[in-house]
């Protein structure tokens, strides 16, 4: 029997600029992500950052679970967390999450508390990321009415000195810094939603 995993593209979740990620075809609760090219530098940081920071990520409630490595008829496939909702379905991710135009009160108040609460974690635990685009933090309902963020993808640093694996200091300044840049960019691009005075209120001090 071959350990090869066979992927096909009915089990696609998503892809962008450096992988693809399917959904494990032996496990629906997990995905698998395949860079376009062997040795993609974006997976070469991840794995960097999960290695000098394993004990930190492993408490994150943020980061999504890794698994390893497997062979997959695509290539080399890195095994990842899937974020399901309680129905079984794949979340969203914040811009698919964050409506356009303004929501009832309701609506807009939940989506408040999913912002502020995302802010509460993502400040505590001073996760390093990439850049501040919003398709890499998925929105989970694990039960319903109850939602949660987590971060699926670009974490780690490309710097050859990461102080931020080493020095919690260093890290706090910049997820502060990031959460910031994230939160201008909301207010920018969802003013509906993340108005003047609530972008106010979630930007780190």
């Amino acid at each position: 029997m071959s350990d090869i995993i066979t992927i096909d593209e009915q089990l696609l979740i998503g892809a962008g600029g450096h992988q693809a990620t399917y959904i494990h075809p032996r496990d629906q609760t997990k995905c698998i992500k395949i860079p376009h090219t062997p040795d993609d530098g974006d997976v070469r940081k991840e794995m960097r950052y999960r290695k000098s920071c394993a004990a930190k990520l492993e408490r994150s409630r943020l980061v999504t679970k890794f698994f390893g490595t497997a062979e997959t008829n695509l290539g080399l496939g890195y095994i990842f967390e899937r974020v399901l909702d309680y129905n079984g379905k794949t979340g969203r991710d914040l811009k698919e999450f964050l409506p356009k135009v303004k929501p009832d009160a309701r609506t807009l108040q939940r989506i408040w508390t999913v912002m502020l609460n995302f802010k509460s974690d993502f400040l505590h635990e001073n996760i390093a990321i990439v850049d501040t685009d919003i398709t890499n933090f998925m929105v989970q309902e694990p039960a319903p009415g109850v939602y949660r963020v987590r971060i699926v993808d670009n974490i780690g640093t490309p710097v050859l000195i990461p102080l931020v694996y080493w020095f919690e200091f260093a890290a706090a300044w910049k997820a502060r810094r990031y959460w910031n840049r994230i939160v201008a960019w909301l207010a920018e691009n969802y003013s509906e939603v993340i108005t003047a005075e609530f972008a106010a209120q979630l930007k780190a001090q």
